[in-house]
């Protein structure tokens, strides 16, 4: 495998600066409930149309994608709209589709599905830049002020995880395939523990890992007993035709939370709680099916209900 490390020593110190307490795990659980906290949106206001990516900051503002309404919008801690911006187009600051979003301590970091690069914005929702990468990005996570990792996917070599700056240079890669496994099938989401660790959670593939940021893998698991994915012929290609897992999350104990998809017992509900070794705990079921799972850096948990129209905030119960 290739890997590429420049950026660890410089970027590590200030990176992930909202998970650094990540590295005390607590005891092993035995049982995760939520308890609703916050509600946004709903089928009787406009607030949110289809939202799709969410993050937070250190004062409890949250920040939602909305793909229907084609903008970025910002929250109050109470769920109270105070700005948007974005319309539907190609400008700067403008979608066709939004998609993913995450958070640094000063910029929001946004994508959409038909362009190559991640759209940068400050806590304002003022447009700064975009950071260019090499493909489209299908994945994404912020690592700073400076630095952004995006999963970027090819039709000839296998899925790449890239660190870049805030001009777009490439400071390290992680080749997490020897080889191409056939089209989307090394279709990840992943997330940083803030200690040069990497979990991964396979969207085709029956696998949740853990690698090291020089390109070794911890370990891998199996959770949903799934040998091969079945796939269907689409035109002229070949798809995977259902889900594993949608996304991956650490809570405030250092444990992954990993989203089952549609082959999970409660389709697309169904969280797997791991160690950070793992070792599966627990597995719980959310209230309704969601896309994304989020934990802010309180250890509020946020999905997704009613379609993509409502956001769900939850606190995390532990027995």
């Amino acid at each position: 495998m290739k890997i590429r490390t420049l950026w660890i020593s410089a970027v590590l110190p200030a990176v992930f600066l909202g998970t650094a307490f990540l590295g005390q795990a607590g005891a092993a659980i035995k049982k995760v409930a939520l308890e609703e906290v916050l509600s946004i949106g709903g089928l009787d206001d406009e607030t949110l149309f289809q939202w799709t990516g969410v993050a937070s900051d250190a004062e409890g503002f949250i920040y939602v994608l909305d793909a229907m309404d084609y903008s970025l919008k910002k929250f109050d801690p109470h769920g109270k709209l105070v700005k948007k911006t974005g319309r539907k187009g190609q400008g700067p600051g403008e979608f066709i589709a939004p998609r993913l979003l995450d958070a640094s301590p000063n910029f929001l970091y946004a994508t959409d599905q038909n362009v190559a690069g991640v759209f940068v914005f400050d806590r304002e929702l003022n447009f700064k830049r975009t950071i260019p990468c090499p493909s489209l990005v299908a994945y994404l996570k912020a690592l700073g002020d400076d630095a952004v990792a995006v999963l970027t996917m090819g039709f000839q070599e296998p899925g790449k995880i890239l660190v870049l700056n805030g001009e777009g240079r490439i400071l390290s890669e992680l080749a997490f395939a020897d080889k191409a496994p056939g089209l989307l099938m090394d279709s990840v989401s992943f997330v940083p523990d803030g200690r040069g660790q990497l979990y991964l959670a396979y969207l085709f593939q029956d696998r949740v890992e853990k690698w090291t940021l020089d390109g070794k893998r911890l370990w891998s698991k199996k959770l949903l007993g799934v040998k091969k994915v079945e796939k269907k012929k689409i035109s002229s290609l070949t798809l995977p035709g259902e889900t594993c897992f949608k996304d991956i999350a650490l809570d405030g104990r250092g444990q992954v939370f990993v989203l089952g998809g549609r082959l999970s017992k409660s389709p697309s509900r169904d969280v797997y709680v791991l160690s950070p070794g793992g070792e599966h705990l627990t597995t719980f079921t959310l209230p309704d099916t969601s896309h994304c799972l989020y934990i802010d850096r309180d250890n509020f948990l946020y999905a997704r209900a009613n379609d993509g129209i409502t956001l769900k905030k939850y606190r995390i119960l532990y027995d």
